[in-house]
């Protein structure tokens, strides 16, 4: 069924503007648009504010209401701490504190008649290199971490499990550890690369895995995996 016009809405008591419940912003920080590369341009965004969602990495899809693997890279607004919860909103005051700079997704969003928003999803998304135009260092840093360390093919990875779980997760653990290993050097070589370091590489490899019911733990210097098969 269609949404009613707002008029009608409101005489029949339904929801025609924001209530600032602030739960849109509890589900996650919003995409970067062309439309907000100026905000990064001047600074009201600082890029250690930011995380990549890299191309194939699984994510909630609005369009399908389910998680499945990323046509292209997201460049999104970081959440708190290991929360998903945008970093911007305050949840004492339950208000954001950009409002007034709010990237394009921020201001599209009218949760109680959608379509705009959606009409904004997998479209005219920021990479990282359009971020970083001027910064050619940067830009090969993030091109040769995405060809050192791939992101496996994740639709393709339960299956790998069921069918051969001792050589599929031997090939994860080779690339989580790679993925830490390269991190931790680029780090250790430049500060700036450590704060900007989910918006350069995203989520680090063995976080990423954890969704596909693999168990992280430490084993002498490596990271180690075991698979919690389902029954």
């Amino acid at each position: 069924m269609g949404l009613l016009p707002a008029t009608e809405r409101q005489k029949k008591g339904q929801q025609i503007s924001c209530i600032q419940c602030g739960i849109c912003c509890t589900k996650g920080g919003a995409a970067l648009h062309g439309e907000d590369l100026l905000l990064l341009r001047q600074r009201l965004i600082p890029r250690q504010d930011l995380i990549t969602i890299r191309r194939g990495e699984f994510a909630y899809n609005p369009l399908t209401d389910k998680a499945q693997a990323t046509k292209a890279e997201i460049v999104k607004l970081g959440g708190t701490g290991r929360e998903w919860t945008c970093c911007y909103y305050d949840p004492l005051t339950k208000r954001c504190s950009i409002y007034k700079k709010r990237p394009l997704a921020c201001r599209t969003l009218k949760c109680w008649n959608p379509e705009e928003s959606l009409a904004l999803v997998e479209t005219d998304l920021l990479s990282r290199l359009d971020i970083l135009e001027e910064e050619e260092s940067l830009q090969e840093l993030v091109r040769t971490h995405n060809s050192t360390c791939p992101l496996p093919d994740f639709t393709s990875l339960p299956l790998a499990l069921q069918e051969d779980t001792e050589r599929t997760v031997a090939e994860l653990e080779a690339l989580i550890n790679r993925d830490l290993h390269f991190r931790n050097k680029a780090v250790d070589d430049s500060v700036l690369v450590g704060k900007e370091e989910m918006f350069l590489f995203g989520r680090p490899l063995f976080q990423v895995v954890q969704s596909f019911d693999l168990h992280v733990f430490q084993s002498g210097n490596c990271l180690r995996l075991q698979w919690r098969r389902k029954t």
